[in-house]
């Protein structure tokens, strides 16, 4: 059995510099830190397709967000965005986005503290909840705020939850109200193939189960902080050993954990 653990502290050195790649590094442009937390929302939820794309397509937000997105919310003129999109997500898809934001600013004064306010132990069922405060029964925005569902991992939210909860030289913890140790890995499709490939599940999707059960793989070598490993599987294996999901020999010459 690897010791994950000990390859960990030994590979962590350059941890902050894989930042520089992946869309966490859009929240420390701000100091305030509802600005932090709505830069970590946007950059969160759009975090999906071509790593290139949808960061050039989060600058052009951020830029015509400004220093303050927390005031630019809150000021709620969202004309400059006419015309932009990103994939599924037309400039109408955004401004409405934008226009919930305010909607929970206004209401709880924070992401935050809306899921605090809905939270009782499971993070799935705070969002869910939250989902029916905002838009009760009809389909608005279930991209962003996904509407109760056994087997969908939560990717975007549960990578969002990590970067809001845990604090270290690339998280930023915000949030108190949760326990890093009840986290769930966000399973993309790197963290699913190397669970795959070390045996950390069987599930042959990406489902809620798969993230579950890698989380709880994970806790074997960190219980009280088992997603501390995520961004460096993610970039210094999945990324940067481009694993496929099972061992060959070619994964001997490049891999730090076979």
């Amino acid at each position: 059995m690897i010791n994950l653990e000990e390859i960990y502290e030994r590979e962590k050195e350059g941890l902050k510099g894989f930042a520089n790649n992946d869309p966490v590094e859009f929240v420390y442009g701000y100091v305030k830190n509802i600005d932090k937390e709505i830069a970590g929302f946007l950059a969160s939820q759009f975090a999906y397709g071509k790593i290139d794309l949808f960061k050039s397509f989060l600058r052009s937000i951020f830029n015509r967000m400004g220093d303050n997105p927390g005031e630019f919310i809150q000021k709620g003129d969202f004309s400059d965005f006419d015309g932009l999109y990103y994939r599924f997500q037309k400039s109408e898809d955004i401004v409405d986005l934008f226009n919930v934001l305010k909607r929970i600013m206004g209401e709880f004064g924070s992401i935050g503290n809306m899921i605090n306010h809905f939270y009782q132990g499971d993070t799935r069922e705070a969002l869910w909840k939250a989902r029916e405060h905002l838009f009760g029964n009809n389909n608005e925005l279930t991209f962003f705020f996904p509407k109760p569902s056994k087997t969908s991992p939560l990717k975007r939210w549960n990578l969002y939850f990590r970067w809001m909860v845990r604090r270290d030289e690339v998280d930023i913890g915000l949030w108190n109200f949760l326990d890093k140790k009840n986290l769930t890995i966000p399973l993309d499709t790197h963290i699913f193939k190397i669970g795959r490939c070390l045996g950390w599940t069987e599930c042959k999707t990406p489902t809620y189960r798969a993230a579950k059960e890698i989380t709880e793989a994970l806790k074997k070598f960190s219980p009280e902080d088992p997603l501390k490993y995520d961004l460096f599987l993610c970039h210094r294996v999945g990324i940067g050993a481009e694993c496929i999901g099972k061992k060959t020999d070619e994964c001997k010459k490049k891999c730090v954990i076979y």
